[in-house]
C-alpha cells in the first residue's frame, strides 16, 4: 500500500525507494519475530513438557501453529500477520519442536547424541529444500494459498504428537502441600551469568539475523 501511493501521487524517485525500503524492512520483521519467539518460548515449553508430558504439549502446540498459520492466510494487514504468523504460530511451533527432542530420551540412551544429530540433520535437509518448493507454490498459487498448504503439515505434527508414548516411570508425587515455583522451575541456573547470558542472547541474535536475511532476499527479489 504505501508503494502503491508513492505512485499515484507522483512522487519523487528517492522517496519511492524510501518507502519501498520501509515496506520490506516492516515486512521481514514478521519472519524474524517468529523466529526469536520459538527461542522465547523455550523455557516455557520446558515447564509444560514436565507439567503435562510430551504427547499433550507437541499436540497442543501444533494444533495451535495450525489455528495461527490457517489464520495468516485470511490476513490482509502486516499488524494482524505480527499477531498471527509471528506470535500465535511461532510459539505453536516452538511447543510442537522442544518435545520431538525430549521424547528421544525416552527411547534411546547409548546413542542420544547420534540420534539428536540425525534428527536435526533432517530439519536441515527440509531447511535446504524448502525454498525451492516455497518459489514454486509462491508462484502458482500466490502467499494465501502457500499458507493453507502448509497448514496440512501443521497437521501431520498434530498426528505425530499423539505417537509420542513416554516410557520413562513418572516422578513421584510430592508430599508437600501447595505450589513451589522450585517444583517446575530451576531457579538456581538463572545465578549463572553465562547462562543469562546464554538465555536471553540467542534468541536475540537469532532474530537480527533472520530480519537481516529477510531484508537481503527481499531486497534482491
Amino acid at each position: 500500500s504505501c508503494f502503491f501511493y508513492s505512485h499515484r501521487f507522483h512522487l519523487t524517485e528517492e522517496y519511492d525507494l524510501f518507502i519501498f525500503a520501509l515496506c520490506v524492512s516492516l515486512s521481514a520483521w514478521v519472519g524474524s519475530l517468529s523466529m526469536g519467539m520459538i527461542f522465547f518460548c523455550s523455557p516455557i515449553v520446558s515447564i509444560f513438557t514436565d507439567i503435562f508430558g510430551c504427547r499433550i504439549t507437541a499436540v497442543g502446540g501444533a494444533a495451535v501453529g495450525l489455528v495461527g498459520l490457517l489464520a495468516s492466510s485470511f490476513v490482509k494487514s502486516l499488524n494482524v500477520m505480527y499477531f498471527t504468523y509471528g506470535v500465535v504460530f511461532a510459539c505453536g511451533c516452538s511447543f510442537a519442536y522442544q518435545p520431538s527432542l525430549v521424547i528421544l530420551g525416552h527411547y534411546f540412551k547409548k546413542r542420544l547424541g547420534l540420534v539428536n544429530g540425525i534428527v536435526t540433520a533432517g530439519s536441515g535437509i527440509f531447511t535446504v529444500t524448502l525454498p525451492f518448493i516455497l518459489s514454486q507454490l509462491l508462484e502458482k498459487v500466490g502467499l494465501q494459498n502457500t499458507l493453507r498448504v502448509f497448514c496440512i503439515l501443521m497437521f501431520v505434527l498434530i498426528l505425530a504428537g499423539f505417537t509420542y508414548k513416554p516410557l520413562l516411570p513418572a516422578k513421584p508425587a510430592e508430599t508437600q502441600t501447595g505450589f513451589r515455583l522450585s517444583r517446575i522451575f530451576n531457579m538456581n541456573i538463572w545465578k549463572s551469568v553465562g547462562y543469562r547470558i546464554w538465555a536471553f542472547g540467542i534468541p536475540a541474535c537469532q532474530v537480527q539475523f533472520e530480519r537481516g536475511r529477510r531484508l537481503r532476499v527481499t531486497w534482491e527479489t
